[in-house]
């Protein structure tokens, strides 16, 4: 957990080092240190977590600050920046450690909206866990069994027109239900950040979801090939019906644990559906041989208007300038057999 040595008056300096929404943390310590009466100034560097090629270090004079909390979602951008100069420097987030927590009594601060004055989002968790233990997901070890963490009230600002949850789990919550009609009741435009377990999705919930304001797709989570079987299930006979074609999308894992035949099945077979497929690469697939297929997948799944209108095999003939690069994923297909269309 986060120790503050103080909470005096002060001038405190927030760093969003890779965020790429509103920081939820840095908005919960801007809210607490301006009730203490402290100045609060926020510095943007702007780094991603999908651009894996060499950084430079950052240097930020801190002299200015009393106190300075830099946040770091991505590993990749690990120790990138560095604070001169001021004599209480905090660091926090998954990119630093995963077991980076704050005091309760700023977990549960009213969110400083004003931090970010272009959002337009109602943000924060009404669960925290999971009740998975995925080999490749930290949430187990960072946020332990699923439980409630928070009434609505406790983030929702009315004057915004929608809400984000950040929930890993949301559906496995055993009052999800509640929780849906309590959202419903907001007449706000409703979004979960993160994807769904459509292996829990039943006749109740679904109906609830589909009666939310929904703000975007639908997105849930297929990082497993052998869920298949009970994803079709529940398409089929629960959630087709509810929703229009291309309304719903699912985060697709490889390079984990998958085949490359096992990930275009998975693919192909949401395409067919009319459900959009966004790939998420595991970090080892940016090391791997097969990255220039990875990528390809990567490019053809995550642009939508190419995935519903245009095939795998057209779309690697359509996509590079150089028969070198078109060779480097052909002959990736060719030695692993596998299937395109």
């Amino acid at each position: 957990m986060l120790s503050i040595k103080k909470k005096g008056k002060g001038r405190i300096g927030l760093v969003d080092v890779d965020s790429s929404m509103p920081n939820l943390v840095l908005m919960k310590l801007s809210a607490y240190f301006k009730k203490a009466g402290c100045n609060v100034d926020l510095i943007k560097i702007g780094f991603t977590g999908y651009d894996h090629h060499k950084r430079s270090e950052i240097e930020l004079d801190g002299s200015a600050y009393d106190r300075m909390f830099v946040s770091n979602i991505f590993t990749i951008n690990n120790n990138l920046v560095k604070i001169n100069n001021c004599d209480e420097v905090y660091m926090g987030g998954t990119g630093y450690s995963i077991k980076s927590t704050l005091p309760k009594e700023i977990e549960h601060c009213f969110p400083d909206y004003s931090l970010y004055p272009n959002n337009k989002h109602s943000l924060g968790f009404l669960t925290r866990g999971c009740i998975n233990k995925c080999k490749y997901c930290f949430i187990p070890k960072k946020e332990g069994m699923l439980r409630r963490h928070s009434n609505l009230k406790e983030f929702y600002d009315s004057s915004l027109p929608k809400i984000m949850l950040l929930d890993n789990n949301f559906l496995a919550y055993k009052d999800s239900i509640t929780l849906l009609k309590e959202l419903k009741e907001t007449g706000k435009k409703v979004s979960f950040k993160q994807g769904l377990d459509f292996r829990l999705i039943n006749k109740e919930n679904a109906k609830l979801l589909t009666e939310l304001d929904y703000d975007g797709e639908y997105i849930f989570a297929f990082d497993r090939p052998k869920d298949k079987k009970i994803i079709d299930k529940n398409l089929k006979n629960i959630w087709k019906p509810l929703v229009k074609d291309w309304q719903t999308k699912f985060f697709v894992l490889v390079g984990f644990d998958s085949t490359l035949q096992e990930d275009l099945e998975r693919v192909y077979f949401l395409k067919k559906n009319k459900c959009l497929a966004y790939i998420m690469r595991h970090s080892k697939c940016y090391s791997s041989p097969n990255k220039p297929f990875y990528t390809d997948l990567a490019s053809w799944c995550n642009q939508p208007g190419l995935f519903k209108n245009m095939s795998f095999k057209t779309f690697i003939k359509k996509r590079h300038a150089t028969k070198k690069r078109y060779n480097q994923t052909m002959n990736i297909i060719k030695e692993n057999k596998l299937k395109i269309v």
